[in-house]
């Protein structure tokens, strides 16, 4: 039989965590505080690719592009975006941003800006690629793919918002029932209320009618950047490279996720899990027991 625990608003999964042991019998605090460390950064970091991935809809494309010849889809592409940009404007921010559709180029400088719920404040640069297909006129657009150098963007719908920072490419189909997806470069880092961590990524997502991202698949690592005048800590070291495998992920903003499963793999081949149903945790520890939870998410 599970054990259940609520989770209080903003408490994520240490809580819970804290609650059991790493190994049947095993108290031993510090390696609690390990696994605690672990779940929290993986949580919190699964939660803001959610939110990169909703910003993904701004860059999307439309059926349309697949009559168009390469340049005319191009600068299609680019008025898209610069007409999504600036219409972030009727939410109380002044964006600005210059387009240059021949050239397939964007920069936009955002401030309080929204997306739903969600709120960025930062720059981007991107640049438009037109990937084509054979089609019976010979080559038609089948997908755009933007490469986002630099990204610089706090986006969040709460007063704490991850800051996402380095290189992005974003995929997304003409055929719309074809998944968006990401890839982050080496120099990616996410910046959050549990300190600075350098991570690459890759993802798949779909943004359904409510404007929430669903069915998103994940595959990340992390690795915590001490700052300038900090020492690697004991759980830092053991913790190692964190690797986030999430399969199925639906989330809309500023909820928690309702569905999907979670794996991390950290230390020496060390695996914790967990799946999200509906408003439940159902936790799985490195010695095998479950722990049933209750999330109130207000980020």
């Amino acid at each position: 039989m599970r054990s259940r625990n609520h989770l209080a608003p903003g408490l994520a999964l240490g809580l819970v965590l804290a609650l059991v042991s790493c190994d049947p019998g095993d108290d031993d605090g510090d390696d609690l505080a390990l696994v605690d460390v672990v779940a929290t950064r993986s949580a919190d970091a699964v939660s803001a690719k959610a939110n990169l991935a909703r910003l993904g809809e701004v860059f999307a494309g439309e059926a349309a592009l697949a009559t168009m010849t390469e340049a005319e889809a191009r600068a299609r592409a680019v008025e898209l975006l610069e007409l999504r940009l600036r219409g972030l404007e009727l939410a109380d921010c002044d964006p600005v941003v210059v387009a240059d559709p021949v050239a397939g180029t964007i920069e936009a400088e955002l401030a309080d800006c929204r997306v739903g719920l969600l709120r960025m404040d930062g720059e981007l640069q991107a640049t438009v690629a037109i990937e084509l297909s054979p089609c019976a006129g010979g080559s038609c657009p089948s997908a755009i793919a933007w490469t986002l150098q630099p990204l610089d963007l706090e986006i969040g719908a709460g007063l704490f918002r991850p800051r996402l920072r380095g290189t992005v490419t974003l995929h997304d189909p003409v055929d719309p029932t074809l998944p968006t997806s990401w890839s982050t470069g080496d120099d990616f880092v996410l910046e959050n209320r549990l300190g600075t961590f350098a991570t690459r990524s890759t993802a798949s997502w779909r943004i359904d009618a409510e404007r929430c991202v669903v069915g998103m698949q994940l595959e990340a690592r992390l690795d915590r950047i001490p700052a300038d005048d900090a020492r690697e800590t004991r759980i830092d070291r053991e913790a190692g490279t964190i690797v986030v495998s999430a399969q199925g992920v639906d989330r809309c903003p500023a909820r928690c996720p309702t569905a999907g499963e979670v794996q991390l793999a950290f230390g020496r081949g060390r695996v914790l899990a967990w799946t999200y149903d509906g408003d439940e945790l159902d936790v799985i520890a490195p010695g095998g027991a479950h722990f049933a939870a209750s999330l109130d998410c207000t980020e």
